[in-house]
């Protein structure tokens, strides 16, 4: 089975729809070349071998033969440029945005697989949050090929359907289950409720490597802890709408405040509205 792949062009509208149905879906070329090959340079002193600066994973979760690398909105400037796509902010407008005030960047990491790596456990990341499933979608992934994903070196597997089923329901062998094949630029987007792992790398010499980077509502914990991984220090250099993807500001009328006023300048501007929106329970797709 395959995942619905689109081409660049196609609107929030389109996607939105795709994966109410599906959970899932892979838009072509979403990232120019340039950009992903700035990304690989950036990132490369965490990512290169021999291991220096990332570790390798240690338990069957994080994989054995798999390397990570997290904080990179503080590591490199095209993935901040990645988690600011329009388009990708468009979808979580529709899908986030009628819950929250505003919604926000959750955890990033950068995943290599090496050959020999198996399959990751299926698992969906809203299990860090009490809700029962199905029920609205308050976390959704992104990520975006820096090498090319296959089947057989690693790429994605989601369970396309699964952000539907209940929470006694888990992946069995014979439920269908699709490989995200995709080109450095292309990037998966699914919901967080959907079934998804890693794929087994059987190739003999491809390492997979992937940027992840996912969004939830603005008035949940974020999974990676932004003002560690981007201390004031850092995140004052970057630009307003990154400050408050990040959570450098507040959340409409009273998360995230400092010394009783909101940390951004503008006070929440703009949040007012949405908040009454997502209050009367509206759904704006």
């Amino acid at each position: 089975m395959a995942l619905t792949t689109v081409s660049n062009t196609t609107t929030a509208d389109e996607l939105v729809e795709i994966l109410d149905r599906d959970g899932a879906v892979i838009v072509e070329g979403l990232a120019s070349a340039e950009t992903m090959n700035r990304i690989g340079d950036e990132l490369a002193p965490w990512l290169t071998l021999p291991i220096e600066k990332s570790p390798l994973g240690n338990d069957r979760f994080k994989g054995m033969k798999t390397l990570r690398t997290s904080s990179l909105m503080a590591k490199s400037a095209g993935c901040r440029e990645l988690a600011l796509t329009p388009r990708v902010l468009e979808v979580l407008d529709r899908v986030l945005g009628p819950q929250c005030a505003a919604y926000q960047l959750s955890w990033t990491q950068a995943i290599r697989i090496a050959p020999g790596e198996v399959a990751q456990v299926p698992h969906r990341d809203t299990n860090m949050y009490p809700f029962a499933r199905p029920g609205p979608e308050c976390f959704v992934n992104t990520i975006w090929a820096l090498s090319r994903f296959t089947a057989e070196n690693g790429g994605t597997v989601v369970y396309p359907g699964s952000h539907l089923w209940n929470d006694e329901r888990m992946p069995a062998p014979s439920d269908e289950v699709a490989s995200v094949e995709m080109d450095p630029g292309s990037v998966v987007l699914y919901y967080g409720s959907a079934y998804h792992g890693g794929g087994a790398n059987a190739s003999a010499d491809q390492d997979r490597i992937g940027i992840g980077l996912a969004y939830t509502l603005g008035w949940l914990r974020q999974e990676e802890n932004q003002y560690l991984a981007c201390p004031p220090d850092v995140a004052k250099t970057f630009p307003i709408e990154l400050q408050k993807l990040i959570g450098y500001a507040g959340h409409f009328p009273f998360i995230g405040w400092h010394e009783g006023a909101d940390p951004e300048l503008h006070k929440g501007v703009g949040q007012k509205k949405r908040y009454a929106t997502a209050l009367r329970g509206r759904d704006n797709r």
